[in-house]
């Protein structure tokens, strides 16, 4: 064990911004970017000028001879600020916890004009996005100006103008002095002086780990923390496994960019977290994974590794299988944790393999499986599920009662968090006579079928949005619904868009209510039809 202690101070916020300008503090490789909204940053300002507590900042100094491992090379930004030569002296102090305020700070409050260029290196496009944070003096309230607002009002002072003397009195003489009004001017005067001494004089704790490794700063973390605010356990791996050659936090950006393909780089970071977790052999909420780590730091990151390559193989067969051409179609995330396993167990399957798999999704889609099961069931599920592919079980499916029958589920119009609702998309899409890869396919659309009739599962056709699109660029023109299709010319054609010549005839006749309750009728018919042909065994 290492000879750390534990320092605690006080200090005033104005000695925080001549520390940060100085490039003392550092942003640990591990860490996460900022992700507070201009709301979140006014509401630490209203905090603020309430003197109401805004929590501890935890700092970690390490032993300094391997500090340079846990500094991050390429995003370590501080707000809009990039710190520079982070190896220099000062010695770096790591933003163990806090970050977001810290940045908030900074942020608002580092005159962009007029800060060290030395040691930071400021990016106005994200300045401009998040951190134009002003007072109004006249409604008592902070506001975020948007970057295309070139003026704002005298009376809106930025934030960074409240805390140095002499930019207030630029300020004052430009702006302020220019109102008629003279008992404004002195009432505005009164309150920014009010301000900003409530924000310069405004004290925040900190709590110092030095010369801990990084095991011990993250032990301490979580245990200050355990009945505090939550940190993730993603956060936590971050730390516990980083090496000169590894760090998940930059294999799972990694593995983000590639599934961009696929459409499936809005998935929750936390779901791939829970993939890795689970391929040590059970589902993600029976694993300790810090017991994990510790028991064996390097098959951690080999399994990890391997996980994060199978995830990836998972998203595409899930794309050029199944038609999850967007992650937003996928039914249920259970179902990518499976398929991630099943890819981390099985490196090669073979056709037979794959369509036993494609059969599973269809079941587990249809019969609404893992809402219907427990948490209890769904962890008999997988390890089942893994069993049956390494070989030690007859079934791949967990029925826990032979007896009694999965049915599935009447549709009913909802939205994409419906297992239901993105089941019958999927069938129609999987409809399609396209060749789905991520370089033909682009995604999916949904587009009316007849532009004045309502949105409705008959008045709305789903298909693959494909790079070289002959229905969507017809006549390249950018339609707002297929009604052109409903044209004799096209008798004969797009049966796979449930659109057929009885349904050309009736509009025609401009029958389109009719029209729409036979399309209604077929595509709830032939998805029943669907069902029975890949042999599901559910009841409807």
């Amino acid at each position: 064990m290492s000879e750390l202690k534990i320092d605690t101070r006080i200090r005033s916020l104005r000695k925080y911004l001549e520390e940060f300008e100085q490039g003392t503090f550092q942003v640990p490789d591990f860490q996460r970017d900022f992700l507070w909204t201009t709301d979140d940053i006014k509401e630490l300002f209203v905090s603020i000028k309430n003197k109401y507590p805004i929590g501890s900042i935890q700092f970690w100094k390490p032993i300094h001879e391997n500090s340079d491992i846990w500094i991050e090379k390429d995003n370590n930004y501080i707000g809009p600020y990039k710190v520079l030569n982070p190896s220099s002296e000062p010695k770096p102090i790591f933003i163990l916890d806090g970050l977001q305020r810290l940045s908030t700070l900074f942020g608002c409050l580092i005159n962009p004009e007029k800060y060290n260029k030395d040691r930071l290196q400021l990016n106005e496009s994200i300045w401009n996005d998040k951190f134009r944070i002003f007072y109004d003096l006249q409604e008592e309230e902070f506001i975020s100006v948007r970057k295309n607002q070139k003026s704002t009002y005298d009376y809106q002072v930025p934030l960074y103008v409240l805390i140095n003397t002499s930019d207030f009195r630029k300020f004052a003489r430009e702006k302020l002095e220019k109102i008629n009004d003279k008992n404004k001017i002195d009432l505005y005067l009164d309150r920014a002086d009010e301000l900003s001494k409530i924000i310069s004089e405004y004290e925040i704790s900190s709590v110092d780990i030095i010369d801990a490794t990084v095991d011990e700063a993250v032990d301490i973390f979580w245990r200050v923390n355990k009945k505090g605010i939550q940190i993730s356990k993603d956060w936590i791996v971050n730390a516990l496994t980083q090496t000169n050659k590894f760090s998940l936090k930059n294999e799972i950006d990694s593995l983000y960019e590639k599934l961009k393909l696929y459409n499936f780089q809005e998935i929750n970071r936390e779901l791939i977290f829970n993939c890795i977790q689970s391929s040590f052999g059970k589902l993600s909420f029976d694993v300790d994974v810090v017991k994990l780590i510790n028991s064996d730091k390097n098959d951690f990151i080999k399994v990890a590794r391997k996980t994060l390559m199978s995830l990836e193989k998972a998203v595409a067969f899930l794309f050029e299988n199944l038609y999850v051409i967007d992650s937003k179609l996928l039914p249920t995330n259970w179902q990518l944790i499976f398929i991630t396993e099943f890819f981390n167990i099985i490196d090669s399957p073979t056709e037979s393999q794959l369509e036993e798999l494609k059969n599973w999704f269809w079941f587990t889609t249809y019969s609404n499986y893992f809402t219907v099961y427990s948490p209890s069931k769904r962890a008999k599920a997988f390890q089942q599920f893994r069993n049956y592919l390494s070989g030690s079980e007859y079934e791949l499916i967990y029925i826990e009662n032979n007896d009694i029958g999965f049915q599935a589920p009447q549709y009913k119009p909802s939205n994409f968090g419906s297992v239901r609702f993105c089941a019958n998309v999927l069938y129609q899409l999987s409809q399609s006579k396209e060749v789905i890869t991520s370089e033909t396919c682009l995604g999916f659309v949904s587009i009316k079928l007849i532009e004045n009739e309502k949105e409705s599962r008959a008045n709305v056709v789903y298909k693959p949005f494909m790079v070289e699109d002959v229905i969507l660029n017809y006549q390249n023109i950018k339609h707002s619904s297929l009604e052109f299709l409903l044209s004799d010319e096209y008798r004969g054609q797009y049966e796979e868009l449930f659109i057929t010549d009885e349904m050309r005839d009736l509009y025609a006749q401009r029958k389109n209510k009719e029209l729409l309750r036979i399309r209604e009728k077929l595509i709830e018919e032939r998805e029943d039809e669907f069902i029975e042909n890949i042999g599901l065994g559910l009841d409807f």
